[in-house]
């Protein structure tokens, strides 16, 4: 079985307000213009150097206005950008932040063409209409024109000019994208893989509410330097208008997203529920704010009645170099019905350590529950305003995960969804396989079916497969099933053209599942891998699509692709909102039996999914 999800940002353009006078320069922003400034390409990456195991990087960048009308960009002053630089890793299953800079000040605009051709040239005092400008990495790294994120409301794009420590040098690290020595070292992380972000903050590109595509990320990878020092190296390309939190989801498909918007500003939460087994499992969540001023100042998850929690995690990223926060860690504990995180409350003191614009939160706990994706958690709002919290979907323990099998713990009571079979009397749960309960819809009660089907004859699918006797490939070779074994080659319920001599039978599943999305029209192009066991001489191919990754079976998913022999396919369609698409792939061929699995879920229960006419 092979699934991914994807989600596509639809870019909002809203107009500005008009001006008293039309404009009479080309550039200028006229009634209905706005400016959006863009990171068109993350360039470089240099290494300053090392101070008591923390090392100081900063980030090559090209911004672009892909807007209407120039972006303002006055040295002397609070009209022009300021650039936020970033560190992520991903390893073992958990995306986290290990660094930030303070923000570098835009000084001169240059006219170059990245992202567009015919590009409006300036004098420098501002980004012309399609064109670019190039910061390198040493530039952005000036310490001199480094100044605090504390600063600058993200939201409105308005900071304070001349802006604290402006001029001021310090050591090799000081102000810099800072990040320590041990979660870089490739002997403490194996397999990790790393994101550098920038994020450009502007006040006429706020004003025309077009802050949603100002980040953009791109993959580095560490390589050792003489006298062992880690540097940092681009790699692959950068990844327009997204997070670098969004590669999380792009590298595991079993991550969730919700895009929150708070009012001033926008956030997300994704989350990735894992089978430990043993009926335990690990939650991970992680709380992004891209541009809101308000942030996240408490986060909790509900837990069923009785649940054993235990492994109570928490991460987030230092400040540095003088930021006044407080980095506290947000203390974890299970209270009732909840495992709850929270900062000092705003009011109690408004330099707590709150998920603020450009970082990234992580939270974690173990717990004997297996997930529900159409739960939500709370996200407290850390400054006041309305809402106070925000419910997003995320992965949620839950008693009952609503995939149509009794499962332990479930019951009547907690998961009628599952529990409830032939009649409201005849439910699982009490340890007594009875009524209409059997090994394939309550296997808390009965137990797991056998690998194999135990009888060719009466009608009984005793491994839950949907086959029964010799429609079932375990009947194969069974005397019942060989009378219509026309080339005597002793198959026949799996040897589907019976005068080829070759045998049939059912494919298995589809491999390696990958998306390419086109970013201009939104088309997605799947492809796939044959299943190594086609069961035939070829086989057709089903595509299965859902809004919930839960379900394949109900009205949340449709078939797509009904039958092609390729194993690829244009998808045009735009998942709504915040809407996200899941897909499932299955093999099939002309046998009776033809149709492939589609894998397991997380579970470990095979997956159901539509039959596609």
């Amino acid at each position: 079985m092979t699934r991914r999800q994807f989600r596509f940002a639809a870019l909002l353009i809203l107009v500005c307000a008009a001006s008293e006078a039309r404009a009479t320069d080309a550039n200028a922003c006229d009634p209905g213009e706005i400016p959006d400034v863009i990171v068109g390409d993350i360039i470089q990456v240099i290494r300053h150097g090392t101070v008591s195991g923390i090392t100081a990087y900063s980030i090559g960048t090209t911004s672009c206005n892909v807007g209407t009308c120039w972006l303002n960009w006055f040295e002397n002053g609070p009209e022009h950008p300021v650039i936020g630089q970033n560190l992520f890793r991903l390893k073992d299953g958990r995306l986290e932040q290990i660094g930030q800079s303070w923000l570098k000040h835009g000084f001169f605009a240059e006219s170059e063409e990245l992202c567009n051709t015919g590009c409006l040239a300036t004098d420098g005092t501002h980004l012309g209409v399609h064109c670019s400008d190039t910061y390198g990495a040493g530039l952005n790294g000036d310490q001199t024109m480094l100044g605090p994120k504390s600063q600058v409301n993200v939201a409105t794009g308005v900071f304070p000019y001349p802006y604290d420590h402006q001029g001021q040098t310090g050591d090799a690290i000081y102000k810099r994208l800072q990040v320590h020595d041990t979660d870089l070292d490739p002997v403490l992380n194996a397999g990790a893989l790393y994101y550098v972000e920038s994020q450009y903050v502007a006040h006429d590109d706020a004003a025309a509410n077009a802050k949603n595509n100002n980040v953009s990320y791109r993959p580095v990878f560490v390589v050792i330097g003489a006298g062992g020092v880690f540097n940092l190296s681009v790699d692959e390309s950068t990844e327009r208008g997204f997070p670098a939190a969004s590669a999380w989801r792009f590298q595991d498909g079993q991550v969730r997203e919700a895009r929150v918007e708070i009012g001033d500003g926008r956030m997300f939460v994704y989350s990735r529920a894992t089978n430990l087994g043993g009926g335990m499992w690990h939650y991970e969540y992680a709380v992004y704010d891209m541009n809101s001023d308000r942030g996240g100042g408490s986060f909790s998850v509900p837990i069923p009645a009785g649940a054993i929690v235990q492994n109570i995690g928490f991460h987030d990223v230092d400040y540095h170099s003088g930021e006044p926060y407080d980095g506290t860690d947000w203390p974890g504990v299970v209270n009732g019905a909840t495992v709850s995180w929270a900062t000092t409350p705003y009011a109690v003191n408004p330099f707590a350590n709150a998920i603020r614009w450009g970082t990234l939160y992580n939270f974690r706990f173990d717990v004997n529950a297996a997930p529900a994706s159409n739960g939500t958690v709370t996200l407290g709002l850390f400054k006041p305003g309305s809402p106070a919290t925000v419910s997003p979907l995320a992965y949620v323990p839950s008693a009952c995960n609503g995939n149509g099998i009794c499962e332990l713990g479930e019951t009547c009571a907690n998961c009628a969804a599952d529990c409830v079979h032939a009649s409201p009397s005849t439910c699982c749960g009490d340890a007594t396989c009875q009524g209409a309960e059997n090994t394939c819809n309550c296997r808390a009660d009965c137990g797991p079916p056998p690998a194999f089907e135990l009888a060719c004859t009466g009608g009984v699918d005793d491994d839950c497969d949907t086959r029964t006797d010799c429609a079932d490939p375990d009947c194969c070779v069974d005397a019942a099933c060989v009378d219509a074994d026309a080339d005597g080659d002793g198959f026949a319920a799996c040897d589907c053209n019976d005068a080829s001599g070759l045998i049939w039978g059912t494919p298995g599943e589809a491999q390696n599942l990958r998306a390419a999305i086109d970013r201009a029209t939104h088309v997605t192009t799947l492809s796939w891998d044959p299943p190594q066991s086609p069961g035939s001489v070829g086989d057709d191919y089903e595509v299965l699509r859902s809004d919930l990754s839960s379900d394949f079976t109900g009205p949340s998913a449709i078939c797509v692709v009904g039958s092609t022999p390729n194993t690829f396919f244009d998808d045009p369609a735009d998942p709504a909102g915040d809407a996200l698409f899941s897909y499932l792939v299955r093999a099939t061929n002309a046998c009776p039996m033809g149709q492939g699995p589609l894998g397991n879920a997380s579970s470990g229960i095979p997956r159901l999914g539509l039959s596609c006419p």
